[in-house]
């Protein structure tokens, strides 16, 4: 296994980059990265970013993409593109893959290899890994924070733990529903103490994570001490985010079986299966190694039933919070795939007990990996169809209130149109719909310094007949000024784009 190791590592990568790069522009953005861009825009031109206690969540996403845009010579919003943005979550989906190593010590080799391959191969992991959203870095964050809590209390490192600090407050800074994963960490410690009959904790070691977590948290809200006021906000935040998550003024409200039904067996109008049983089936099988004692020597009783019990009360805090979207199930998924590695081990570690000559035992361990070729490759197709071919399909669980393909239709109309119009994106342009209805376009349009946005056609001034008007599909123009086409936002939204006769004209005269 140490001869191997690193190559089969670096093919596990190879898999998870397959998944994750390619295309990545293909999809539409999707309304949630469109707006998380379009301030990041802000932080980009003018150097400010100010924390929003109502959305949008914390400033690591933000402040991450700079250097992004530092390597790729991007000065200004119109000159990003989605793979500027899209960037940020690949690195962060594929560091998640090259971090599992970091638990080596504690679950062994082959928990290693399985728990990194199936974290490669997840098709939420790897859809989501191509979304200008917060969750990738959450995900990564977290598991960081537990891999080098673990080794900071083995070997009693201070670098460690500073690291684990860093990461736990990271997690904050990223996302408020850190204090999830925080609570269910603590029931995790608080039973695994018992059960180890453990009274006495390295408090030293502790508070020296906790001032880091403090440190760089506060640095982040506080936009490097220029808005003291956003360490403040952050907290005062929960009071909106505990009245979302009960249910109050929201639409995500879904019953507590939404996640595991969405990863275990899921079909849309008798289409396709998606599932991610693979991992629960093996993640339970780790489950009862764990409570047997039936471990190999390299895993870590204490690891083990820390992973376990984490996972499991995250699975149910998650369950029984009213708000959900598919996006937010990511940790406690990448907690079954480590109790899914830890099933590997186990169920290859099965034969040893009661088989004694070598290589028959080398036989059935070679038969397991052999049975689980199959799932894995099917896995790994599924994974393919959900971030290619499905990625903006509604019959894809993890495509949710998703911009319909038809919208990038209306986007590449309008650089037909700017095509043929002089002086190109200088053109006067009118969106007149509710921010709900026009979201993505701000993203879309941002190349057009004169444009405007209203939600009522009242408030629109007419001293200047616009270029183009995009608008719902009530609204109503003269048909002999302004030709009209018709797209689709999302499955329940349609728009309107109406475009100067002059310019349609001139538009079809190089199509003859």
């Amino acid at each position: 296994m140490n001869k191997w190791f690193p190559i089969m590592m670096l093919l596990i990568l190879f898999a998870g980059i397959a998944l994750r790069v390619p295309q990545l522009a293909e999809r539409p953005m999707h309304h949630d990265e469109a707006n998380q861009a379009y301030r990041f825009g802000i932080l980009l031109e003018e150097g400010v970013y100010q924390y929003d206690a109502e959305d949008h969540h914390g400033p690591t996403l933000y402040f991450l993409t700079l250097p992004i845009t530092f390597i790729t010579s991007v000065a200004t919003f119109a000159d990003t593109t989605e793979i500027t943005f899209r960037s940020l979550p690949v690195i962060f989906g594929l560091l998640l893959i090259l971090a599992i190593p970091l638990l080596q010590c504690g679950i062994g080799k082959a928990a290693v290899i399985a728990s990194a391959l199936f974290t490669a191969i997840s098709p939420a992991l790897a859809y989501y890994s191509r979304f200008y959203i917060q969750e990738m870095l959450l995900v990564f964050f977290t598991f960081l924070a537990i891999a080098a809590g673990w080794r900071s209390i083995r070997i009693g490192s201070r670098t460690w733990a500073a690291i684990a600090g860093l990461s736990i407050g990271l997690m904050y800074a990223t996302k408020e529903t850190a204090i999830i994963a925080y609570a269910a960490m603590f029931g995790a410690a608080v039973l695994c103490a018992i059960l180890a009959h453990i009274t006495h904790f390295p408090l030293r070691t502790m508070a020296l994570g906790f001032v880091f977590a403090l440190i760089i948290a506060f640095l982040l809200y506080s936009s490097f001490f220029t808005n003291m006021q956003g360490p403040v906000d952050s907290v005062l935040a929960y009071k909106g985010y505990l009245a979302r998550g009960t249910g109050v003024d929201t639409d995500h409200v879904h019953p507590w079986y939404f996640y595991l039904r969405m990863l275990t067996w899921y079909r849309a109008d008798g289409g396709r299966v998606w599932s991610e049983g693979l991992f629960f089936g093996l993640g339970l099988l780790g489950c009862m190694a764990i409570l047997r004692k039936k471990l190999p020597q390299a895993i870590d009783l204490g690891l083990a039933r820390f992973l376990m019990f984490y996972t499991l009360l995250l699975t149910l805090a998650y369950s029984l919070i009213s708000y959900k979207t598919p996006w937010c199930m990511l940790s406690f998924l990448h907690g079954w795939i480590l109790l899914a590695g830890i099933g590997v081990a186990a169920l290859l570690n099965c034969c040893e007990d009661k088989i004694t000559i070598s290589s028959a035992v080398r036989a059935v361990k070679v038969l397991i990996i052999l049975l689980l070729i199959w799932p894995i490759y099917s896995t790994y197709r599924l994974a393919e169809r959900t971030v290619f071919r499905f990625a903006a399909d509604d019959r894809n669980p993890y495509v949710y209130a998703h911009t319909s393909p038809d919208f990038k239709r209306m986007v590449n109309r309008i650089e037909e149109i700017v095509a043929v119009h002089d002086p190109g994106y200088d053109m006067y342009v009118q969106v007149i719909a509710p921010p709900d209805s026009t979201w993505p376009l701000p993203f879309y349009l941002r190349r057009f310094p004169n444009i405007g946005y209203w939600a009522d056609a009242a408030e629109v001034p007419g001293k200047v007949k616009p270029t183009l008007v995009i608008a719902g599909p009530d609204f109503e123009t003269n048909e002999n000024e302004f030709l009209t086409e018709f797209y689709g936002l999302r499955a329940d939204t349609l728009l309107s784009i109406h475009i100067d006769r002059e310019l349609w004209d001139r538009f079809i005269e190089t199509r003859k």
